[in-house]
């Protein structure tokens, strides 16, 4: 798989930034994880909507869905002009409801996110689990030819998401808490170091910290995730391609 970090931060994006989104490639096809603020704009550099299998929207707060609907304009567009076949396959968690139905249209397809049941994407396995944030939200593991990737989404600490990230080999794990930081109150979130605790009990062989504070201080917080975690902590990079 590749990974491309289209956005990493958390709440609001610093500028020219983007809160979260993830464009995952397997070679047979493409999956977007979250859609937020400024993501659009950098999706439409490296594919386009027809190309996308499917979007995955770990929960329904603004910086991770903020530009589903500037996604789903372009899906409108490429249905119209035929460059698509059929609506774009978005899964989402069905609460709160009155976000989730704003979702629907004659341009997507919409599934509600089950944490009982596996899909297949771009021959990608797929699997969810709830974890603890002030919404529901579903932390996210991909699976494509022994190779797995975990998605944290948003959340503070859980034992779900150290299970659901068992032996990865690239975690993407939500860091918005950094002290000196007035980012965020802290409800349904994690800092630094509990983010390498996880990926330490995990035994993961990569970590990559998301979900950032635009007013962190960034090299401490991956140094705390580092006293945590042996293996290698990594600051989100927008140009570079995360292979696994």
């Amino acid at each position: 798989m590749e990974i491309k970090i289209l956005g990493y931060w958390g709440g609001y994006p610093s500028a020219g930034g983007a809160t979260a989104g993830y464009l995952i490639n397997t070679g047979e096809g493409q999956i977007l994880l979250d859609c937020g603020s400024g993501v659009m704009s950098r999706l439409v550099q490296y594919t386009s909507v027809d190309k996308l299998d499917g979007v995955i929207l770990s929960h329904l707060h603004y910086d991770h869905m903020a530009d589903i609907g500037i996604l789903q304009y372009a899906a409108v567009n490429a249905i119209r002009n035929g460059r698509m076949k059929k609506k774009l396959t978005l899964f989402a968690p069905d609460e709160p409801a009155n976000i989730f139905n704003t979702l629907r249209g004659d341009h997507s397809e919409i599934y509600r996110i089950d944490s009982t049941h596996k899909v297949q994407l771009a021959g990608a396995e797929i699997e969810f689990v709830s974890v603890s944030h002030t919404v529901p939200c579903y932390a996210v593991k991909v699976s494509y030819r022994g190779k797995v990737l975990v998605y944290s989404g948003d959340t503070s600490y859980c034992d779900a998401l150290v299970e659901l990230a068992r032996d990865a080999d690239i975690f993407l794990c939500e860091a918005t808490i950094c002290e000196g930081s007035v980012h965020t109150t802290g409800a349904g979130h994690m800092n630094a170091s509990q983010a390498g605790m996880i990926a330490d009990q995990a035994n993961v062989k990569r970590l990559v910290l998301v979900h950032l504070p635009g007013d962190g201080d960034l090299e401490f917080m991956r140094q705390s995730a580092s006293e945590m975690f042996g293996g290698p902590v990594e600051l989100p990079d927008t140009s570079v391609m995360y292979s696994v």
